[in-house]
């Protein structure tokens, strides 16, 4: 332990030590260049500003600060610290104000984050200075890119800057289809594209602004503020990259290196002045805010959640497998760019659930989108102005009700006889069969792919102990099983898995068991789980969209075999604020469906008395797994 802090000391003397090198460096190539009497013409151009160049470059400041303070907010949002937004936007500004300043930046904006708030611990404080440091070196790019393609800018910046450009869609697109990335068995979530697009806003707002402040106290300036624009962001990231304390040297060398010949003593001494009005000022006003750190955020007591034991809509349990939890009326599903407010609110069929998941969306950086809702709270939704689409059906019928014997069934009995005649038995699994269920499993993914995830459940056993689960036996041997998602208002078919070769109408008998089953329990509902529709069914791109999600959600066959049934088909609707982020959301929900994150076993494996079984069955589990 005390040699890794001592090559972690000596990491950061080295590193410390080659940027003042680097400074040094860069002042001594500067001062080379200028002649004997240049000092007293840059005392002298100081002492000709105006007052009112000095005022309005310290109102530019003062923009400047207020975008960079928001950096620190967007970072909060990420990492979930549920801090008041005034807090992170003020330690920000501080944090920012001092690392600028002093250098070093990751490591002091993270010790003045640490020192202002305390209720965040230092590994804390560094993720969020980490945050800060990256997305806004990677703002910077491309808003310097931009800059330098529209306005004047030296020559050699054209080639770099087209191709930081042409890459922002490449990496945008990375970013959508790879929210999570994995480094050495440890998984990282990049920020969201609704989250980097904040940070390109205000850094830009940032950039522009400070731009301003120096270009006002440029005396007797000569140069327009498009030619400027572009230098000062390429000498803001050459002084960024060198992590000189200021960024003193680099920063003066490439602005005495490209601008015109003969304003020398007046540049650099707007850049002395900048200096003092944008750097020492906010650094001094950050060491006194410092004395005073912000006082320790009590969290209210939060109104308690509604339990999905007993929730209206049983397919609400899904949320077990997919990272999801609830907040209020709403089960939440965060993907890499959404946040799901799935189905309909847990308990109360009249709670709007809009304003619920838009708030907990802006928390965390994401889109808000209601998923699979009943027309109930579309209509609420279009009602508070989002834009709404019909996105699937489901099927629903009333066990109690349900009667194979008139003739609408009459598909339904002759493959429900077919089963009988073939030897299938079903039951109704109390103690799961976990190797069989392993193998059946591995054979339906290896004859169909990798199971898809969201909304759809995975095979896990944790998972099953909460569901009602029938089997089906031929001669002994399990050959398919189905399981159901339950509350005491529905039932939800969720998984359905088979063995090869598996008799005609099993999988038939194994629902209409399970149908008979919740008859005899008094169940009100039973779900058959939704097929996709198609959302607009005059647009052609539309039609062939709904045909490729079909055909990869299991065929129209699926359909028929829900149809077999004579469910009701009700209507799902998807909602969000605007017609763009809904495609956008929905798009996002469909990456997430079929490139679903790695299952991972529980921490904690009882999570309930009624469910106190399991831990023997992930014993079972990992025993099925050694010998398979």
């Amino acid at each position: 332990m005390i040699r890794q802090r001592t090559a972690g000391h000596g990491l950061r003397f080295l590193q410390l030590a080659i940027s003042v090198l680097i400074g040094a460096g860069c002042i001594w190539t500067m001062t080379g260049q200028l002649s004997a009497g240049f000092w007293q013409e840059v005392v002298h151009e100081l002492s000709s500003l105006p007052p009112a160049a000095i005022l309005l470059a310290a109102m530019c400041t003062a923009l400047s600060f207020l975008a960079v303070g928001r950096y620190d907010a967007v970072a909060h949002r990420h990492f979930s610290t549920r801090l008041e937004t005034w807090k992170a936007c003020g330690s920000g500004t501080i944090a920012i104000a001092l690392a600028q300043t002093l250098g070093v930046g990751l490591i002091t904006g993270a010790v003045a984050r640490w020192r202002m708030l305390p209720d965040i611990t230092m590994p804390t404080a560094l993720r969020l200075s980490a945050f800060v440091c990256l997305t806004f070196m990677a703002a910077l790019l491309i808003v310097a890119a931009a800059a330098c393609l529209l306005f004047p800018a030296p020559a050699f910046t054209f080639w770099p800057a087209l191709a930081v450009l042409t890459c922002v869609p490449i990496t945008a697109a990375a970013m959508f289809f790879y929210p999570v990335i994995r480094v050495a068995r440890r998984e990282f979530r990049l920020p969201s594209l609704l989250a980097f697009g904040s940070i390109m806003i205000w850094t830009a707002l940032d950039v522009g602004a400070a731009s301003a402040a120096l270009y006002l106290l440029i005396p007797a300036n000569d140069v327009s503020y498009t030619v400027l624009l572009p230098l000062f962001l390429c000498a803001l990231i050459a002084a960024l990259l060198s992590g000189t304390p200021g960024g003193v040297g680099p920063f003066e060398l490439v602005f005495l290196t490209f601008l015109p010949e003969g304003a020398s003593a007046q540049v650099l001494a707007g850049i002395i002045a900048f200096r003092a009005v944008y750097y020492a000022v906010p650094a001094l006003v950050a060491m006194a805010c410092m004395l005073r750190p912000f006082a320790r955020q009590f969290a209210a007591n939060p109104a308690p959640n509604a339990d999905i034991g007993r929730a209206i809509r049983s397919e609400v349990g899904v949320i077990r497998q997919n990272e999801g939890y609830v907040q209020g009326q709403s089960a939440l599903w965060p993907t890499g760019q959404t946040l799901c407010a799935l189905f309909d609110p847990i308990m109360e069929p009249d709670h709007d659930p809009t304003h619920e998941v838009a708030r907990a969306a802006h928390d965390s950086n994401r889109i808000a989108i209601l998923y699979k809702c009943s027309a109930r709270t579309a209509l609420r939704a279009r009602q508070k102005g989002w834009f709404v689409s019909h996105i699937a059906d489901e099927a629903v019928l009333v066990p109690t009700r349900f009667d194979t014997a008139s003739a609408p069934y009459r598909n339904l009995r002759r493959k429900l006889r077919a089963a009988e005649k073939s030897g299938v038995k079903i039951s109704w699994a109390k103690n799961l069969p976990l190797s069989d269920m392993v193998r059946i499993d591995q054979a339906w993914r290896h004859a169909r792919g990798d199971a898809r995830g969201g909304t759809m459940g995975r095979f896990c056993p944790d998972y099953l102990s909460y569901q009602h689960v029938f089997l089906a036996h031929q001669g002994g041997r399990l050959v398919g099983f189905a399981s159901f998602h339950h509350t005491p208002h529905e039932w939800c078919l969720d998984l359905m898995r088979q063995d090869q070769d598996i008799p005609d109408g099993t999988m038939h008998h194994l629902v209409h068991a399970a149908i008979d089953a919740a008859a005899r329990c008094g169940v009100e509902r039973l779900s058959l789980a939704a097929v996709p529709a198609c959302p607009d069914p005059t647009s052609a791109i539309m039609v062939r969209l709904a045909q490729f999600t079909v055909q990869k959600c299991g065929g129209p066959g699926l359909r028929q075999f829900k149809s077999s049934f004579r469910p009701h088909w009700q209507p799902l609707y998807a909602a969000a604020p605007n017609r763009t982020l809904l495609m956008l959301g929905l798009a996002d929900i469909a990456r997430a469906v079929y490139r679903p994150s790695r299952l991972t076993k529980p921490d904690h494996p009882h999570h309930g008395d009624e469910n106190y079984e399991v831990a023997s069955r992930l014993a079972s589990w990992d025993d099925a797994q050694s010998h398979l």
